[in-house]
């Protein structure tokens, strides 16, 4: 059979081209998501993740959630699916661009309620003189918060961009929160042996310049993920359990997120009781250490977000709990037209 070389070019070129357009064809851990921070409406909709043992996660799963944008005028832009798979989409930089300094904030951060925001968030000082001490972004870098609000810094997994130049990064603040949801597939995903060793080597140093250092932020779910890793409180026990010697690795507090029924298709009252269950277990899993939940939400419209916040705030403020933040700081949840609305004067008490 004879063979014409000439073919041998046009060969090449149908192999090469497809990766020259999409990228490499190994996704990165945890699906290969894209580093960027959503955008969801009120009345989002939750997905609803099965385990492996039958036990329901509502309102996680494997939905794109609230990952850092690194902010720098160089950066092209791409966009990423909101929380809820509503299909909206928020415009996310490209990570390849220069690291951004942090300036600590010189709030003090005396309160419990804080404010969960992104580069998509109107200017949080509308929400001067409330009740809000201080703010997070899943990110390491405050990107414009007014530094009233204490600021906490997010190192939201052990893999780059995120953990580039972290030490920096790091410097000077009072408290620094750790990987984002390590038992969601589609967040930080990592083993627990995985996170005691990174956390060891990124989290554990800052720690000796007198800052306080959380452990990785849980998700609500329970059972095994789809990866074979323990969800919730159950991959936080195991966490701490690996974590518990003050010479080598020491979690200050610990964190953890909830969301309530998809739709809002649960009673508030529901939606109140499944809430301090799960607050309830978290207190208990951390053993005595500082308890933080710097993301919750019950979903659904403005009025049944209104009567959940009525209920749970007073019950947080005299609970165990240390610090707390609704999600999140945009139009359509706690602000309109880049004003407070109804429902952020609720929760920021303004």
């Amino acid at each position: 059979m004879s063979i014409d070389y000439r073919l041998f070019p046009l060969l090449l070129l149908s192999f090469v081209l497809p990766t020259l357009i999409n990228g490499s064809p190994h996704p990165q851990r945890g699906g290969g998501h894209r580093h960027g921070r959503p955008v969801e409406s009120a009345a989002v909709v939750a997905p609803t993740t099965t385990t492996s043992n039958g036990n329901a996660i509502i309102g996680q799963g494997n939905v794109p959630q609230a990952t850092p944008i690194i902010d720098n005028d160089d950066s092209t832009t791409t966009s990423i699916p909101a929380r809820g798979g509503s299909g909206a989409t928020t415009t996310a930089k490209n990570p390849s661009g220069p690291i951004i300094t942090s300036t600590p904030s010189t709030g003090t951060g005396g309160g419990k309620r804080g404010l969960a925001y992104n580069s998509s968030s109107p200017s949080l000082q509308v929400f001067a003189n409330s009740e809000i001490t201080w703010v997070h972004n899943w990110y390491s870098s405050p990107d414009g918060a007014p530094s009233e609000f204490l600021f906490v810094p997010t190192l939201w997994s052990d893999e780059s961009p995120h953990s580039d130049n972290w030490a920096t990064l790091a410097a000077g603040h009072q408290y620094l929160m750790s990987f984002n949801e390590p038992d969601i597939v589609g967040q930080a995903n990592m083993q627990v042996g995985d996170a005691v060793a990174a956390y060891k080597e990124l989290m554990v140093p800052q720690r000796k310049t007198g800052v306080q250092i959380g452990a990785p932020s849980v998700s609500s779910g329970s059972g095994e993920n789809e990866a074979g890793i323990p969800m919730g409180t159950g991959w936080l026990a195991q966490f701490l359990e690996q974590c518990d010697d003050e010479n080598t690795c020491v979690a200050d507090f610990v964190s953890g997120h909830w969301y309530g029924c998809p739709g809002g298709s649960c009673s508030v009252s529901d939606d109140v009781s499944s809430f301090q269950s799960y607050v309830t277990d978290l207190v208990s899993t951390a053993s005595g250490r500082d308890v933080w939940v710097p993301e919750f939400q019950r979903y659904g419209d403005a009025g049944g977000q209104q009567e959940f916040l009525e209920a749970v705030l007073p019950w947080l403020d005299s609970s165990a709990v240390v610090r707390y933040a609704y999600f999140m700081v945009v139009d359509g949840i706690l602000t309109t037209g880049g004003e407070v609305n109804a429902l952020g004067g609720a929760y920021a008490g303004v």
